[in-house]
């Protein structure tokens, strides 16, 4: 569905490498940057026996990709990345906003230079605000601010622990949503635009109706116990 479309991918962990992996499926062509030392989800079993197996949850999210080292750090390498990025269709990134404007490769930077780039920024707690730079991990901000921990929460236990990456993978669809719109978008006006995720924001959306129903009738419905008796034989 996506041939012909190259992704320019610099990301880290699940979030953000998941939306480039279901547009890879899709046929985009893919190239993920890498820092000196590699994506740190490379490491997810260092140390552990089941590293022999090789790395299950970096697959997952980065198959059918291309990857290249840069360090945009360097003066250098600052501008092999712009250059990359120039000549591709969508940035996915999900590196703090800071440092992506120490680098030049903040939206309206690249905007200025590619007007026709799709920028697609996924965050922890969004783009503006005191938390912008805050590092987002899904079961903080997904999982435990958006609320969604303690809806679960069964009346009288402790919080539940979310599974491996719920949050991240559900935020990358939401990021793909968005940038496929954008590519829409583009071809009727030759513009490109920034598409914005963050975690905190997509696990609102998913408590949607209990916040609906909260803002109308003030509560929520209760996580008491409800054991069900077995059917009679």
């Amino acid at each position: 569905m996506l041939e012909g479309l190259r992704i320019v991918e610099m990301a880290t962990y699940i979030a953000a490498p998941a939306a480039g992996g279901i547009m890879a499926d899709w046929g985009a062509e893919v190239i993920k940057v890498e820092a000196p030392g590699g994506d740190p989800i490379r490491q997810f079993f260092a140390g552990t026996r089941a590293e022999d197996i090789g790395n299950p949850v970096f697959d997952l999210d980065n198959r059918g990709k291309r990857s290249i080292m840069i360090d945009i750090k360097t003066e250098d390498g600052a501008a092999a990345m712009r250059k990359l990025v120039g000549e591709a269709d969508v940035f996915i990134t999900n590196v703090r906003p800071s440092a992506l404007e120490r680098a030049g490769l903040d939206f309206d930077t690249l905007h200025k230079e590619h007007p026709s780039l799709i920028f697609a920024s996924v965050t922890g707690y969004g783009l503006e605000g005191p938390e912008r730079d805050r590092p987002g991990m899904d079961m903080a901000a997904f999982w435990a601010r958006s609320g969604m921990a303690h809806l679960f929460q069964r009346k009288g236990y402790a919080p539940l622990p979310m599974r491996v990456a719920v949050g991240d993978h559900t935020t990358a669809l939401a990021l793909v949503s968005g940038i496929l719109g954008a590519v829409i978008e583009r071809q009727k006006t030759g513009e490109g635009r920034l598409v914005e995720a963050s975690l905190l924001r997509t696990g609102i959306y998913c408590l949607g109706s209990d916040m609906a129903i909260q803002q109308r009738l003030g509560r929520v419905a209760s996580t008491r116990e409800r054991n069900i008796a077995p059917d009679p034989m």
